[in-house]
């Protein structure tokens, strides 16, 4: 009766970081709900292909998209190597709506919440140690920003390297072997990372070493799997191993950023008390090769270093940074037991002040990231009226726009944006492509086009954009 107790009370204490994740999801899933469906997102077009991608794999079984220009179709469309594509297409399935499938995102990056609480416990001690760990994880300004990234597959590293983190200082090895693997089905360039993990773990270096050599196996057997299934690829380069090549030719390497950037984006990074991380090196190191890609990446691309930009590609470093300050805490708390008497009102004192850092200046990032504190999952008030236009038209029915207004028609097996995918999708065809088109008004070339089109007859309009029905 007592041992039942007992794993009753062990069990009833992950109920704090379900609270916590629970409520951290739904403030964020709700201002993703609003940035979606007013089309106020990163990037509605990159969104846009994912969510074709992964609706004609769940309608059809296929991976194939016609929305965006150059991809090719494979399920290493865009040259990445993503194992858990299927996953996701199969979940984005359940609820196939682009609001669904960044829920999806965040829901993952919420649950990391369980091994920073872990981690807390672990490292910094009881229960008190794990609301640390949750704070310094779900109280990470940079990790709710990153989670409003549309969909990206790379914000997916975050929980499962935390897991992976978590489940070596346990030292349970099949466990770690499995979270391993799953870090590395995020994306190819993840898996050099998770093999540094081990580095972390406290210990000898013959003991570290046995820890990364268990992630290496791990590493090369997935990266063999996928080196195989991907053999005969072509179509698209990939992005870190062109980055690469160009590094090695044009050996060394040129910084592409500035000191602007450093001050305004690399630094936030370490804020507000997350510079603890710096009291870990080890744990953090791995985060290192991502940053340096970062540092070194071309300022065009998709790699920005602007809060309302690309950012997706520091996802490594967040959970790095994030589990190096939770073991940067542990170590001064472990410290502090040195200090005899002083050490009670130090810890104290230590713990209201970075209580007070994290929410003094983690507010300004609620408000700038137009964030509202939620328990339920609400609908947006207001949408753009573009997306009723396109939900009046029949399920099959072959549709372009242009990129702007892509999102909306992404759910259709062919859908068109007429200034990027169409010429190159359905080349010689033109207007004869489509049945329906969305047409932004101040293209007056594409109006005039249109508008001399026989059977061509506007259906309906918006501030911006007409929608014409081609007849046959």
């Amino acid at each position: 009766m007592q041992r039942a107790r007992s794993s009753l009370q062990k069990a009833t204490v992950w109920l704090i970081p379900a609270v916590a994740a629970w409520m951290w999801f739904c403030t964020v899933a709700n201002r993703s709900a609003e940035q979606v469906m007013s089309l106020d997102n990163v990037e509605g077009y990159a969104l846009a292909v994912f969510t074709q991608l992964f609706w004609i794999w769940s309608e059809h079984g296929e991976w194939a998209q016609t929305i965006h220009y150059g991809y090719v179709d494979s399920w290493m469309w865009s040259g990445h190597r993503v194992g858990w594509l299927p996953m996701v297409g199969w979940m984005f399935g359940m609820n196939p709506d682009p609001v669904w499938l960044c829920r999806i995102q965040i829901g993952a990056v919420a649950l990391g919440a369980f091994p920073a609480f872990g981690l807390g416990r672990l490292l910094v001690g009881g229960i008190w140690g794990g609301l640390a760990g949750l704070v310094l994880y779900l109280g990470f300004p940079p990790l709710s920003a990153i989670a409003l990234q549309d969909y990206q597959d790379l914000v997916l590293a975050i929980p499962f390297l935390l897991l992976t983190i978590y489940l070596a200082r346990l030292r349970m090895p099949i466990p770690f072997a499995v979270a391993a693997l799953c870090a590395c089905m995020v994306r190819e360039e993840v898996i050099p990372m998770v093999v540094l993990v081990g580095l972390g773990v406290p210990g000898s270096w013959r003991q570290r070493l046995a820890w990364v050599s268990r992630a290496g196996v791990v590493a090369v057997v997935y990266g063999a799997i996928i080196w195989w299934l991907g053999r005969d690829f072509s179509g698209y380069d990939n992005p870190m191993l062109s980055h690469t090549g160009d590094m090695l030719v044009g050996w060394p390497p040129v910084f592409s950023r500035s000191m602007d950037d450093l001050q305004n984006f690399y630094l936030n990074f370490l804020k507000p008390v997350q510079f603890l991380a710096l009291l870990s090196p080890l744990t953090v190191l791995p985060a290192a090769g991502a940053l340096f890609f970062h540092l070194t990446a071309p300022t065009h691309g998709g790699v920005d270093v602007t809060w309302g930009g690309h950012i997706h590609h520091m996802a490594p470093v967040v959970a790095f940074v994030v589990a190096a300050s939770i073991d940067g805490l542990g170590r001064l708390v472990r410290f502090s037991g040195r200090l005899g008497r002083l050490r009670t009102p130090i810890l104290i004192l230590g713990a209201g002040a970075g209580l007070w850092a994290t929410i003094t200046l983690a507010s300004p990032w609620m408000r700038f990231l137009h964030l509202s504190p939620a328990v339920t999952l609400t609908t947006p008030g207001e949408a753009a009226p573009e997306w009723a236009l396109i939900d009046k038209l029949p399920k099959d029915a072959r549709v372009a726009t242009d990129t702007r207004m892509s999102l909306v028609i992404a759910r259709r097996r062919y859908a068109y944006t007429y200034d990027e995918s169409l010429p190159e999708k359905r080349p010689n065809e033109g207007l004869d492509a489509v049945d329906y088109i969305l047409v932004r008004k101040r293209d007056r070339d594409w109006v005039a086009l249109i508008e001399q089109a026989p059977g061509a007859i506007p259906v309906d309009t918006t501030k911006d954009y007409t929608l014409y029905h081609l007849q046959r």
